[in-house]
């Protein structure tokens, strides 16, 4: 026992001493990976992770951040409550310029794109060979319907980004924009206007929607800087 504690105190002592050492200045050029806890609490749910890319000398930096969400594990949900059936997909583009540095502090601004698609599946009776919008119809066919909600959303958004001496990222941000919303029918051989409105608790999804509208965005990210230490 007194040989193995002194050898385990030599391994841990130089992993410490190295993780120590870094902030702003010897980080700001390494790739950073993030997780965002919110997205698991917003109406359309998400699992998301991204990453940030220095660009040149760390000035600036490019991050991506991806999402998937499913109802099933949608946290607003009642177990008695009828889930609708949806998938998520959620692509983020944020280009940061760090106008500001302390030594574990560093404040930026800069233009967002978001993309996202909600996917909701149904089963319908739709009217076939109907003369108009409103009937009548020859007849009624059993199908299984889809509906694509996709919004295209951008953003200026600002936010200080916070570096502990064991290379940890807590990133805070916030922004507002616009944000435009489509929803079209996805499934062969029927039309947005033959396809009933879908109700998903908080809003109705309607084939041939659109809608523009201003949008805020606010959150944080938790973060991993990688790589070896260096101070160039």
């Amino acid at each position: 026992m007194r040989r193995v504690l002194p050898a385990v105190f030599a391994l841990i002592f130089p992993v410490c001493s190295a993780f120590a050492q870094f902030d702003v200045e010897s980080a700001k050029r390494h790739v950073i990976i993030k997780y965002s806890p919110l997205p698991m609490y917003d109406f359309d749910n998400t699992i998301q992770f991204g990453v940030e890319i220095p660009l040149g000398k760390g000035n600036f930096a490019l991050q991506e951040d991806l999402g998937y969400g499913n109802s099933s594990f949608n946290l607003w949900f009642d177990e008695d409550d009828d889930r609708p059936e949806r998938d998520i997909y959620k692509s983020r583009t944020h280009l940061k310029w760090y106008f500001l540095e302390r030594r574990r502090m560093r404040a930026y601004v800069g233009p967002e794109v978001l993309y996202k698609k909600v996917v909701y599946r149904q089963n319908q009776w739709i009217g076939r060979d109907c003369q108009t919008e409103f009937g009548p119809c020859s007849f009624f066919e059993n199908k299984d319907v889809r509906q694509d909600k996709n919004v295209w959303a951008g953003h200026a958004r600002f936010g200080w980004q916070f570096i502990t001496p064991g290379r940890f990222i807590f990133d805070v941000f916030a922004g507002v924009g616009f944000r435009s919303i489509h929803v079209r029918s996805r499934t062969a051989g029927v039309a947005d206007w033959e396809v009933r409105n879908m109700y998903d608790n908080w809003e109705t999804i309607r084939a041939g929607h659109s809608d523009l509208r201003p949008s805020m965005v606010a959150g944080f990210h938790l973060g991993l800087v990688l790589g070896k230490y260096r101070r160039e």
